[in-house]
């Protein structure tokens, strides 16, 4: 244990179990050396899907994969949904919500049979509106929800 000096201040003991003190400031940001200090911050490579966008060959942005606006479509993968089935079944059986069962948004599908349910037949308008959309090719009607685009 240290005792007080003749000036009043303690001692240091010369076997300090922390090391000798790189800065008297202890409040001074940790020194690359320090073990228990802030990590390096790490760049990341082009070949990382995360991260910012990196900038393509033919001048623009590539989109990481699942980014909204499409996420591309593996090879071999089956093509999309008709885009005249989907309409037509929107037109004709789009109070049960066939069309959405098709295109595999299925909680949609529930919702819309529940609405017509309730309705008694009514919110089957919401379908028909649906049906000529997807005909009339809606930005919002244009991929299922595997982001495969509608064939025509």
């Amino acid at each position: 244990m240290s005792r007080p000096s003749d000036n009043g201040s303690w001692n240091q003991p010369s076997d300090d179990p922390y090391g000798p003190s790189s800065s008297s400031d202890p409040y001074s940001s940790p020194s690359a050396s320090d073990p228990y200090g802030q990590p390096a911050q790490r760049q990341s490579s082009a070949s990382e899907p995360w991260g910012p966008p990196q900038q393509a060959a033919g001048g623009g942005y590539q989109q990481p994969y699942g980014a909204p606006g499409g996420a591309p479509v593996p090879a071999g993968a089956p093509a999309g949904q008709s885009r005249l089935v989907v309409g037509l079944l929107g037109i004709f059986l789009g109070g049960w919500g066939v069309h959405r069962f098709l295109m595999g948004y299925t909680t949609i599908g529930i919702i819309q049979i529940a609405v017509t349910l309730v309705t008694c037949g009514i919110g089957s308008i919401w379908g028909l509106i649906e049906g000529i959309m997807v005909l009339a090719k809606a930005g919002s009607f244009t991929h299922d929800a595997h982001g495969r685009p509608l064939t025509d």
